[in-house]
Parts: C-alpha cells; structure tokens; sequence
C-alpha cells in the first residue's frame, strides 16, 4: 500500500470527510502510533494508547486544530492525521468485503491441503498459537479479530482463501510472506521461532513481549517486578501458559542450580536478557537458583597476574 502524501494544508471539508468515513470503523479505538505501522507514513508523535481516531474525529476543523496545538503539534499534524485515516480505512475495508463473501468463518475452515498451513506443519509452529501474543501490531490483531480470526491457523486459513484483488500491507502481508517463504529470520519477528530451529519457545515469546516497550517502560520494569505494568503481567502470563512443558523444564533447572542468565544468554542482547529474566522471575519458585551465576572473588595477587 502506498502513502497518500500528507497535505499541509488540510481543508475542513477532507477533515470532515475523513473523519466521518472512519466513525464506523473498528479501528477507531487503536492507537494512531499502531496503526501508522501498517502504513508507509511517518509515525505519529505521541505514542500513548488512548492517543487514538476517536480522541478527534468528534471534533469540528477548528477544535481538531486545537486539540493538536494543546498537544505540541502544529496545525500541518491534521493532514497527517488525514492520511492516516484514509490509509487505514483503505487497508480495512477489503477485509469486510471479502469476510462478506465467505460462506463460513475462518475458524470454521482450515484446508489441510494449503501450501501456507503445510509450511506451518514443516515447520512445527502450532495453529493453535493466538495472534495477540505474536508481535503483530494492534490494529492488524484487532483487524483479524473483528473477523473472528485469533490464532496462527486462521491467520494462515484466512489469508489463503483471500481474492487476489484484495490487498494487505504492513506487517499482515510481512507475516504472510514469511509463512509462504518459510523465511525464518522473517518469522521470528513476529512469531516465538528461532532460526534453524522447528516450534516455538517460552524464551522467545517472553522477548517479543518487550519488543514494543518505550525506554521508560523498559528502565521501570528492571528497576523492580513491582514497576511492571499490570496488561504486560497478564500478558506474560497468557505466554507462560501456552508453554506448559518448557516452563516446567525452566523451573526444574533453576531448583538444580542452574541460573536464569544461562538460559536468557542465548537472546545475545544483554538487556533484552534482563527484561526476559524481570518478567520471568515472578513465575519462578522462591527457592530457585540466583538470576546470575556468581564469579568467585580473586585475591589481590590474582588479579595481577590474572590467576585465580
């Protein structure tokens, strides 16, 4: 999907016709920050949550002007805001029609014989695994969604009975690519896969749940367990569930002594690690071992001449 270019000097009446097309879409409670992931436009200045369509699309030209300006952001941003609006509803209205044509749900049918659901088999990742614990963006999970489609399988089902003259963009069409390609490195941005490897992992799925995390979220979350935001809480520990075996086998390694770090290293990010272990350490027994394994103190001569 290409980028409509942004108008600086957005009229009230394209404002009126922009926001009065999307009053009626499902997207209109998603944040404009996400639903700029899915376009080919700069990404929106404030990147709060309740930052959404529906904070100005009851407002008149006048008072979206307003209401930009009280934020720091010159009366130019509404033009932005335009494209965004017209962009998304250009990516969200072929899903409707075409959901319009289907004779039953996504959920209903899944075509075993699908080149896209054999590759999911070839390479172990369960059908079963729910959209909103990958790291698509939120307005393409809150998009399959509104079409009752919520796990890997439906995604791929969904997609493969699609029309060729529907389009998808963004980060549902990059998901889709590396289904088709079994593109690994592609996969693992969204999915909890590693490459070179088959299925999907605790470690893995605990990672992508940071990856859309703001600095500030990321400093308070290892500044104590306490500071972690109670939807990223819930979140982990929806992910926890889905991998009932790992998280036993994770358990019964550290009550063997064996440190969280030793099975985080392989992230090679040491503060993804740190988050990882943060968010992790909450669901570990109390008696478990040390985060960290502890180097034995060298004496004054030891460390001189670099001896024990």
């Amino acid at each position: 999907m290409s980028a409509q270019p942004v108008n600086p000097t957005a009229s009230p009446a394209a404002w009126n016709q922009a926001r009065n097309a999307f009053s009626k879409s499902i997207l209109v409670d998603t944040s404009l920050n996400s639903l700029t992931q899915n376009l080919d436009v700069p990404p929106w200045p404030i990147t709060t949550k309740d930052e959404t369509p529906s904070a100005y699309i009851d407002l008149t030209y006048p008072e979206a002007v307003a209401a930009l300006a009280a934020k720091g952001m010159p009366p130019t941003q509404l033009g932005a805001l335009i494209t965004i609006l017209n962009e998304t509803l250009a990516f969200d209205e072929p899903f409707g029609e075409m959901m319009d044509d289907l004779v039953s749900p996504a959920a209903e049918i899944v075509d075993g014989d699908s080149p896209l659901i054999k590759n999911l088999a070839k390479l172990e990742l369960p059908e079963s695994y729910p959209l909103n614990l990958t790291a698509l963006s939120e307005a393409t999970i809150q998009l399959c969604q509104s079409e009752k489609v919520e796990t890997l399988g439906e995604f791929v089902a969904f997609a493969g009975r699609l029309s060729q003259a529907v389009i998808v963009g963004g980060d549902f069409r990059e998901l889709l690519n590396g289904i088709s390609h079994k593109d690994e490195e592609t996969l693992a941005k969204f999915l909890p896969s590693r490459p070179g490897s088959k299925g999907f992992y605790l470690r893995e799925a605990i990672a992508l749940c940071t990856k859309t995390l703001t600095p500030a979220v990321r400093q308070a979350i290892l500044s104590g367990p306490g500071n972690t935001p109670p939807e990223l809480r819930s979140r982990v520990s929806r992910v926890i569930a889905q991998f009932p075996a790992q998280h036993t086998a994770l358990v019964t390694s550290l009550t063997q002594g064996v440190p969280l770090s030793h099975w985080t290293a392989g992230l090679a990010d040491d503060q993804l690690e740190k988050l990882v272990i943060a968010l992790i350490q909450p669901h570990m027994p109390a008696t478990a071992a040390p985060v960290h394994t502890q180097e034995p103190k060298k004496s004054f001569w030891g460390r001189l001449f670099g001896g024990a």
